[in-house]
C-alpha cells in the first residue's frame, strides 16, 4: 500500500490525501510533522519536505503539484482530476496556479507572525505577502463559477482551491470573515461536506 508522508495541516499534503480519496486509491498515512519530527523525517525524505509519496515498490515522489500528475496518469479515465490534454487542462492548471500562490503567501505570512521571532518579522514583506494573498483569491472570486456546483465532475481546481481557502481562513481567521469571498465560500462548504474532505480533516 503507498504511504502519504505529511500532516493534513499542511494544505499540500492535504489536497494530495483528497485527491487520492476521490480518485479511489488505498494510502497508509505517516503523520509526521516536519517540525516536531525532523530527524525522523530526515531518515525518510533528506529534503523535509510535504508531502511525500511512497509507492508500492518503495519509490519516493516529492512535491504535491508532481504527484497528483502522477496519480492521475495511474487512474482510470473517468478518476483523472486534470484532462489529459488540451485547452480544459490548461484552464483547470492555471486555477490551480493561482490557488496555490494563495496558499503560498499565505503559508509564509504565518511563518514570519507566528514562527519568526518577533523582532525579525518584517512588517513591509508580510504586508506585501498578504495582499499577494487577497490579489490570488480575489482571482479566484472572479472566475467563472466552478462547474462543480451545477453537478459536473470535481476537478482539480476545486480541490485546491477549496483547500486552499481553508487552510488560510484557518490560519488567518480575521483576513477572512463571511462574505469577503462569497463564491469561494460557496464552493468551499460543498467541497467541505464530501466523505473525501471530511476523512482529510485539517489538523
Amino acid at each position: 500500500m503507498m504511504k502519504l508522508i505529511g500532516l493534513f495541516d499542511s494544505p499540500y499534503v492535504r489536497r494530495v490525501a483528497v485527491s487520492m480519496r476521490l480518485q479511489g486509491f488505498a494510502f497508509e498515512h505517516v503523520a509526521l510533522s516536519v517540525f516536531r519530527h525532523q530527524d525522523e523525517m530526515r531518515k525518510i525524505n533528506p529534503l523535509v519536505k510535504v508531502p511525500m509519496l511512497v509507492l508500492d515498490n518503495g519509490e519516493k515522489l516529492i512535491e504535491s503539484s508532481f504527484i497528483l500528475d502522477y496519480l492521475d496518469g495511474e487512474a482510470a479515465a473517468d478518476k483523472r482530476l486534470i484532462p489529459a490534454s488540451g485547452a480544459e487542462r490548461r484552464k483547470i492548471q492555471q486555477h490551480c496556479a493561482i490557488a496555490l500562490i494563495a496558499t503560498e503567501k499565505a503559508v509564509q505570512v504565518y511563518y514570519d507572525t507566528n514562527l519568526r521571532p518577533a523582532e525579525f518579522s518584517y512588517a513591509p514583506w508580510v504586508a506585501r505577502c498578504t495582499e499577494q494573498m487577497h490579489d490570488a483569491f480575489a482571482m479566484l472570486e472572479a472566475l467563472p463559477v466552478s462547474g462543480l456546483l451545477s453537478g459536473a465532475p470535481i476537478t482539480q481546481a476545486d480541490i485546491t482551491t477549496a483547500v486552499a481557502l481553508r487552510f488560510a481562513r484557518h490560519v488567518h481567521p480575521a483576513e477572512f470573515p463571511a462574505g469577503r469571498y462569497p463564491r469561494l465560500d460557496q464552493l468551499s462548504s460543498w467541497c467541505e461536506a464530501l466523505p473525501a474532505f471530511l476523512e482529510t480533516p485539517l489538523e
